[in-house]
């Protein structure tokens, strides 16, 4: 039970020790005066009830209001948040079990929530144990003279005290947000600390554990590594309190003041090269200018006074060409995430075309084949249609050319069909 508070004094003591040692040259005499001052001053008892006077200079915080301003004086904020899986970056999200607590107040102080924050043989905090009553810290300090539990407990408790009403500070970052009409709340903008030593905890971990410096230098040496690394790139440092990060906050100094800042810029975005249709696909994704040389191809042909094998076949292959080049603008959808075209924003869209693009109908357009009559039908009106605005003086093709053409395209998913 004791041996964390043992060895905390312990530090304290050559620390100090260390200190008063290095101000002057001091004999064997002088050495033996300052250790017995240091064994009175680092006693259980003199040090915890000096250090349960001086917990009222501190202050408890998920968001110390000097992060603004070294100089802003706030209440005492603490955010009880929940998690939710909604996507946000934030305090209750992060570590939400154990999230860690802030203190800011007098630097000077800052040794009283070290000894508050060390873990109890009861897995417990100092500051848990005395705040729950525990009988373990009871007896404890019960067993010291001089000391009284209860009002050990009543000065410790004076870190978590808040001042009733929040009060915020002019040196505060301040926004205002609107609601409703002509009205607005005025926000004061605090800083979470324990998100950002979250985030510079497993950024580190992922940067710089054991196992990334390993994978690393495999990387150096060429050598192939199990598992690998991931990094970020893009990221840089800002400082809070300069050379006296401890006036900032506890946690402030624990990380030296330092706290990362992800990049934070628009996104490139990639113009895509085929468009998701939300009514027709023939109508938003094909683009007739693409099909001008093989419609102008198709034509010149077409005028020739001439019937034989050699010009159907050619008929033929540019038509093949041009219905390929539609099923390939159709296989590009289907690469897009399952399930697209039940967004609202596609309801428009005809069944039969959703079972066409859409790898969310792929059973179903397995099982079926009416989707394929149907939409042969309209890739061959599409084709005639195009041609005829397409080309000035352009035939005027009928029935027979659409039953020709949707046969080509049968032909061509029928062909296509294991990658289509």
């Amino acid at each position: 039970m004791t041996v964390n508070i043992t060895k905390f004094l312990d530090e304290r003591k050559e620390g100090w020790l260390k200190k008063e040692r290095a101000k002057k040259m001091v004999d064997s005499i002088e050495i033996v005066d300052l250790e017995e001052q240091a064994s009175d001053k680092f006693s259980l008892a003199k040090w915890v009830s000096d250090a349960a006077k001086r917990a009222i200079q501190l202050s408890i915080t998920s968001h110390p209001s000097k992060f603004s301003h070294p100089d802003a004086k706030t209440s005492s904020i603490i955010a009880n948040t929940q998690c939710r899986t909604d996507g946000y970056l934030r305090s209750g999200n992060v570590n939400y079990q154990n999230y860690e607590l802030d203190v800011f107040g007098n630097a000077a102080a800052m040794d009283v929530y070290k000894f508050l924050a060390l873990k109890l043989s009861n897995n417990k905090t100092v500051l848990e144990s005395i705040e729950q009553e525990d009988e373990l810290i009871k007896d404890f300090f019960s067993s010291i003279p001089y000391l009284d539990f209860n009002d050990l407990r009543c000065r410790f408790l004076k870190i978590k005290d808040s001042e009733g009403n929040s009060k915020t500070n002019y040196l505060v970052k301040q926004v205002y947000f609107p609601f409703e009409e002509c009205n607005y709340h005025l926000l004061s903008i605090l800083t979470p600390s324990g998100l950002l030593t979250e985030v510079k905890k497993r950024i580190d971990n992922l940067r710089f554990s054991e196992e990334t410096k390993q994978a690393k230098e495999s990387k150096r040496k060429n050598e192939c590594h199990h598992v690998g690394f991931t990094d970020i790139y893009d990221l840089t440092f800002t400082c809070y309190g300069g050379t006296q990060p401890q006036n900032i906050s506890y946690l402030n100094s624990q990380n030296a003041g330092k706290a990362y800042l992800l990049p934070s810029v628009p996104p490139i975005l990639e113009r895509r090269s085929t468009r998701l249709p939300n009514e027709n696909f023939f109508t938003q994704s094909l683009y007739r200018n693409k099909f001008q040389e093989s419609f102008s191809s198709l034509h010149k042909l077409m005028q020739l006074d001439i019937n034989n094998i050699n010009i159907r076949d050619a008929i033929h292959n540019i038509i093949r060409f041009i219905v390929d080049e539609i099923l390939a603008t159709a296989f590009k959808i289907r690469q897009y995430d399952i399930g697209w075209s039940n967004n609202d924003y596609y309801s428009n869209l005809p069944k039969s075309q959703r079972v066409w693009l859409d790898n969310v109908y792929q059973d179903e357009r397995l099982a079926q084949i009416e989707w394929k009559e149907g939409i042969s039908q309209e890739i061959a009106r599409w084709v005639l249609k195009s041609y005829e605005k397409s080309i000035l003086g352009s035939y005027m093709l009928g029935d027979i050319e659409l039953q020709k053409i949707s046969k080509i395209v049968i032909e061509a998913i029928e062909q296509d069909k294991e990658f289509f």
